[in-house]
């Protein structure tokens, strides 16, 4: 009895001795007068339950892609060059171009998109990677040519390199008189109908086909999977069929039909024989009586244990969980002497210890941060450095360059406001002024590939915020979006006064996807990072430095739609009081 007061583990084996061999013993001798249930036909409602879920998400994909051409009906200056019968002049066919592949710029595994006018014969090449041109319907003599004929069906399996794609060809209808204005074809990778087919990445669906109208043309098949002859053969034959299986001496072919949208696809997976004779032999040794009696009996068992025990170990995690967000503030007591109640105790001086090692490593990397900056701010002497942009300035007005001479102040205006490190709060307007030197200096690199934009209220002009948060922002906004493309380049920088102060960052650059939003906020949770290897440091460490200064009360957003508008957001508590008591004291200072 002492030894079961004192030990978890007694505690633990004793009660799964109790659980185990009472029913094992049991189920052992009547499993061998038992025969096992057959398996395959669960298995294949199980599947065909699965099948028809992602059925319905691939004819929604495929469906969704072939009904971006009805977009062009939204833009009366589209439509009405797409209905013109004259020949559009280059520019109209460069702005045509540019609207048609901005209404495709959402799905990237779209490789090539054509578009040819009924109306002109004329082909427009909106985006192509492939080495042979793909020749498309001559409508000057509206009849199709024999070898055009792939055109007459809307949805088509086509190889190129070896690799198979969807090509969905979409006619352009005049909605007033229903004639014909063109056709728009497009080329699709199946990087999306593989996540579609097997969304969870795993091998649970190995062997699983995507074939296409009711002839059978194969879309895809998971690497490695062999198309057979044979039970493709039996698959056509069954036509009529929604859904159903075909034996094979290897094992059986799951299909699922589906003609949503007027779209035939068919689904198929392979269950090898050897699953099925492993799901069979375990089915032989079950019995639905007895797994009933084990079942309610280690239901009844787990649940004593684990009011005792898991409960604990649940509490455990808890206070780990709450540790790795930061929070050291726990106070565990124990009023156990087992395993468990020793775990607790050394857990909380652990707890102690580790508040005081992070504590002292938060110091430290502070130190280290404000040390490698003041250590790279040495290395050039200020007093020297203006006093050279002065005298290049100053040689500039003689030799009659006076832009020269502005973009050396402006440069040096940045500098002198940069490298103030006793200053850790500005006003908002002292902050917009050394954005303004920043873009002038930009507008003269990139010329007329900048159009910027700057609205601010002015009761918002005194407001004090720490250094340095605008102009990273806006060079994240420059060195990701404009300089990594060949447009305009628009950037705005919006500043309002509510109950917080509101500032927005707004461009029409790459933007981001969701998976960097993602890390973003991963970086941003986390206490301590090393930042030599991510991407983007200059938002990071606006978010962080924001996050520090400001606590709970500062929150942030970002919204991307790529090329078209990317919005990152700050929230900075405003306090009016406050405000106006630190700028009278950074007055008198």
């Amino acid at each position: 009895m002492f030894l079961m007061k004192r030990s978890l583990f007694a505690k633990i084996l004793l009660s799964m001795l109790i659980t185990t061999t009472v029913p094992l013993l049991i189920t052992n001798y009547i499993s061998y007068h038992t025969i096992g249930r057959s398996v395959k036909e669960q298995l294949v409602q199980l599947n065909q339950s699965s099948m028809a879920i992602k059925m319905s998400g691939i004819t929604k994909y495929i469906h969704d892609v072939s009904m971006l051409s009805y977009t062009y009906y939204s833009d009366p200056e589209l439509m009405r060059l797409l209905t013109r019968k004259e020949v559009q002049t280059p520019a109209e066919s460069v702005y045509i171009k540019q609207k048609i592949g901005q209404n495709y710029g959402g799905y990237p595994e779209i490789r090539s998109i054509i578009y040819k006018s009924a109306l002109t014969n004329k082909q427009f090449i909106i985006k192509s990677d492939l080495n042979e041109r793909i020749p498309m319907p001559d409508y000057a003599n509206h009849p199709l040519a024999a070898q055009e004929n792939e055109f007459n069906q809307e949805y088509s399996v086509v190889q190129f390199n070896g690799e198979r794609r969807l090509r969905i060809n979409k006619t352009f209808i005049d909605t007033s008189n229903r004639a014909l204005l063109g056709m728009t074809t497009m080329i699709v990778r199946n990087t999306t109908l593989k996540q579609l087919a097997n969304p969870l990445g795993t091998d649970e669906d190995k062997d699983t086909y995507i074939f296409l109208q009711d002839d059978m043309q194969l879309l895809y098949a998971t690497p490695g999977a062999a198309a057979g002859e044979t039970w493709m053969d039996q698959l056509r034959k069954q036509s009529e069929v929604k859904k159903g299986l075909i034996n094979d001496s290897k094992g059986i072919y799951i299909f699922y039909k589906d003609d949503a949208y007027n779209l035939p696809i068919t689904l198929v997976k392979f269950i090898p024989k050897s699953v099925i004779d492993q799901a069979g032999k375990q089915a032989l040794n079950e019995s639905f009586t007895i797994q009933l009696v084990v079942t309610v009996f280690i239901t009844m068992m787990a649940g004593i244990i684990s009011y005792f025990i898991l409960f604990r170990v649940k509490r455990i995690l808890r206070h780990i969980k709450n540790i790795q967000m930061g929070n050291f503030d726990i106070q565990i007591h124990s009023k156990s002497s087992d395993e468990l109640g020793v775990l607790e105790d050394r857990f909380q001086e652990m707890i102690k210890q580790l508040d005081i090692l992070w504590n002292q490593q938060y110091r430290y990397q502070l130190e280290v941060s404000t040390a490698r900056l003041k250590m790279l701010q040495a290395q050039i002497n200020p007093h020297f450095l203006f006093n050279t942009l002065q005298s290049i300035g100053s040689l500039a007005i003689k030799k009659n360059a006076p832009e020269v001479s502005d973009k050396l102040a402006e440069l040096g205006a940045m500098f002198r406001y940069s490298m103030d490190i006793d200053t850790e709060e500005v006003r908002l307007q002292d902050e917009l002024d050394h954005l303004n030197h920043y873009i002038s200096l930009q507008i003269g690199r990139f010329q007329s590939r900048i159009q910027f934009n700057q609205i601010c209220s002015d009761e918002a002009l005194d407001v004090l915020i720490p250094k340095m948060v605008l102009q990273p922002l806006v060079e994240n906004s420059i060195i990701h979006g404009i300089e990594k493309g060949d447009g305009i380049g628009q950037i705005s920088v919006e500043i309002e006064i509510q109950e917080k102060l509101l500032i927005r960052i707004i461009d029409n650059g790459c933007g981001f996807r969701e998976e960097t939003i993602r890390e973003i906020n991963h970086q941003y949770s986390e206490p301590f990072r090393n930042q030599e290897s991510r991407t983007r440091i200059g938002l990071i460490n606006v978010l962080k430095r924001l996050q520090i200064y400001y606590g709970e009360g500062f929150a942030w957003r970002i919204e991307s739609a790529p090329f078209v508008r990317t919005t990152v957001a700050l929230e900075i508590p405003y306090h009016q009081e406050r405000e106006r008591d630190d700028y009278e004291s950074i007055d008198r200072r």
